[in-house]
């Protein structure tokens, strides 16, 4: 389709058909390689052995936590000034 002015549609011009340029015969279109999948296993054994660790150590420390609170001596006033410190924070960062 030709424009020939940008003006008003006035009476009607005949359909003329515009001459396409040669193409070129089809490309083969080629397709991305898929993506591979890859599985890689752990040792069973060595991650139960870290859960092993941590589980222990946790146990330890909330022992501990328990004598020191059963003494009377886990709450400190270092403490107890860390958290105030800390609920206001997060209060005031809301």
């Amino acid at each position: 389709m030709e424009v020939n002015s940008i003006g008003p549609v006035s009476g009607s011009l005949p359909i003329r058909k515009v001459a396409q340029p040669a193409t070129s015969p089809p490309v083969a279109e080629t397709r991305p390689a898929s993506p591979t999948d890859v599985l890689e296993l752990t040792s069973v054994k060595s991650t139960a052995g870290e859960v092993d660790l941590q589980a222990e150590f946790r146990s330890q420390r909330i022992a501990q936590i328990q004598q020191q609170i059963a003494d009377g001596t886990y709450e400190t006033p270092d403490k107890l000034s860390k958290a105030v410190d800390r609920m206001l924070e997060s209060l005031l960062a809301e």
